[in-house]
């Protein structure tokens, strides 16, 4: 796994400013422990390392330039969240199995080898959003509701009818295997 970095360039450099070097540190310490976890969340979601990096990159530069709208530090994460999840929302690309980059992308590889995390293929964005919110990131129901601004009832539906299609999915592949 390549190493991810937080963009060097936070500011111009003619804004060199105490409120403005209070800004950059007030948004690396929030930043810097997401970085990771970010990258994960995206790969998970877009099932390609690359297009992670693109998108934990865009996100970063999102919250960066929407900082000041950020009203409670220690909701960074929530607050990133929601941006890392839309900016792969306009991302998604289908998870198909048996591709020949599987041995060089880690998420691809990692999907391909777990039988659940393959079915994510057959979800739709929204559902696989929800899916890997709720059982990677571990959210409850309402933290998944706050980060995407969606009604608890929604979110619940949304969980439901992919579990549901999860569960065909993985039936008709035990089928397909006994036969």
């Amino acid at each position: 796994m390549r190493l991810l970095a937080l963009p060097v360039d936070l500011h111009p450099a003619d804004a060199s400013t105490p409120a403005a070097d209070d800004r950059r540190a007030n948004f690396l310490a929030g930043a810097r422990p997401a970085l990771d976890r970010a990258y994960r969340l995206a790969g998970l979601l877009l099932a390609d390392g690359h297009e992670a990096e693109d998108a934990v990159q865009d996100a970063f530069v999102i919250a960066w330039q929407a900082f000041d709208t950020l009203r409670e530090a220690d909701r960074f994460g929530a607050w990133f969240d929601r941006i890392l999840v839309n900016g792969c929302r306009d991302r998604f690309i289908p998870i198909d199995g048996g591709s020949e980059l599987a041995g060089l992308d880690p998420f691809t590889s990692f999907i391909e080898r777990d039988a659940l995390l393959a079915g994510l293929g057959v979800l739709t964005a929204d559902e696989r959003i929800v899916v890997v919110l709720r059982f990677w990131a571990d959210l409850p129901l309402e933290g998944i509701a706050e980060r995407l601004r969606l009604p608890i009832g929604t979110v619940k539906s949304r969980l439901h009818r992919a579990l549901g299609r999860l569960r065909a999915n993985l039936s008709q592949d035990r089928e397909e295997a006994a036969r």
